[in-house]
């Protein structure tokens, strides 16, 4: 009995361990894609030649991603209106 209650201990134990490694490198690699993100935004940024645009970009960054999301939604919204009415 005393052997069965050790060894579950052991195998939840490793279990566990698994689990923590496993979530650690989940957060690792979305750590490395949103810094990796960042860069690739401030690249386009720099590469853009004129200075107003550049300067209304960086100001306005949260409006234009919310307005981008924003038409996504709209035009998945209406794609699965067509697509039901079709059936």
């Amino acid at each position: 009995m005393i052997k069965t209650i050790v060894l579950i201990f052991l195998k939840l134990s490793y279990l566990g361990k698994s689990l923590i490694t496993l979530m650690l490198s989940f957060f690792d690699d979305i750590i490395i894609f949103f810094d990796d993100i960042g860069f690739f935004i401030m690249n386009f940024l720099r590469s853009i030649r004129f200075e107003e645009i550049r300067e209304f970009i960086a100001n306005h960054y949260l409006t234009i991603l919310l307005f981008i999301i924003l038409i996504i939604l709209l035009y998945s919204t209406i794609y699965k209106e067509n697509k039901y009415e079709k059936n």
